[in-house]
């Protein structure tokens, strides 16, 4: 998703170029990834035993190396992308969400990963626009790709309430009753649809195909409370972040973002 973002945000680029923001965008996204493992390594034996560090396939020492070597070349690919306010962003991140233990708090946890995600947007946009900082719309629309998750993203939390209270884990619709918890991410789908056709201003077709994402997703949250469901109403939720994100095209396509 981040690279589509990028590419509709940055414009058109070289295939050189998009293959410095793929490698970007994967240095820190595997970043993330290991020190996550090696946090949870605990709990991940317990739900997640096919992982690398609690099925054995990698020591914790091992990870642990690989994570410092990871981490360095992340920076490396920022002082020479041009991305040091994004990746220095992005780091502190990390540092909370593994290290803080912030990621515990249901609310915290879903703005972290939406700084994550902004993030990912935010400095794969600058390398294909070579190296200039986000402005104007620009900025705006990565803006909006943080806080729209910040907001939604626990769609993904209802399809593992089993697991997640086997572990302890206290998550928006652990905390709250079903129906306030699916009738509150409901209401935020609806806002952030009517706001974002209203910022982005699609043509009518792409406006109503979003529309009906959002009302497929939301539609799905709120008729079944299965956690089946929940996965298939979950992938629905993507497609729609995925609309809502790509939407910045048509402002790009009218020549308002420069």
């Amino acid at each position: 998703m981040q690279m589509a973002v990028a590419l509709v945000l940055a414009g058109p680029a070289s295939l050189s170029v998009i293959a410095k923001g793929f490698i970007w965008n994967q240095l820190h996204l595997l970043t993330f990834q290991v020190k996550n493992q090696i946090d949870g390594v605990e709990e991940d034996r317990i739900a997640k035993s096919h992982r690398p560090l609690p099925s054995g396939r990698i020591s914790p020492e091992n990870a642990a190396v690989l994570y410092y070597v990871l981490f360095a070349l992340m920076w490396a690919a920022a002082l020479t992308m041009k991305t040091i306010p994004c990746t220095l962003t992005y780091s502190v991140a990390i540092l909370i969400y593994n290290e803080g233990g912030l990621a515990a708090i249901p609310v915290v946890k879903n703005v972290i990963g939406a700084i994550g995600l902004a993030c990912y947007c935010w400095g794969t946009t600058i390398i294909l626009d070579h190296g200039r900082e986000l402005y104007g719309l620009k900025a705006i629309a990565v803006f909006m790709i943080g806080a729209i998750f910040a907001t939604t993203g626990h769609a993904q939390d209802f399809r593992d309430r089993t697991a997640d209270a086997v572990r302890g884990r206290k998550t928006i619709p652990l905390l709250l009753s079903q129906p306030a918890a699916r009738w509150s991410l409901a209401a935020l789908i609806v806002a952030w649809t009517i706001g974002l056709i209203a910022l982005w201003q699609p043509p009518a077709v792409a406006s109503i195909v979003f529309a009906a994402l959002g009302l497929r997703c939301l539609g799905g949250f709120l008729l079944s409370y299965d956690e089946k469901y929940d996965y298939v109403s979950y992938c629905w939720y993507g497609y729609w972040l995925l609309g809502g994100n790509l939407l910045p095209i048509f402002p790009r396509l009218r020549g308002e973002m420069n």
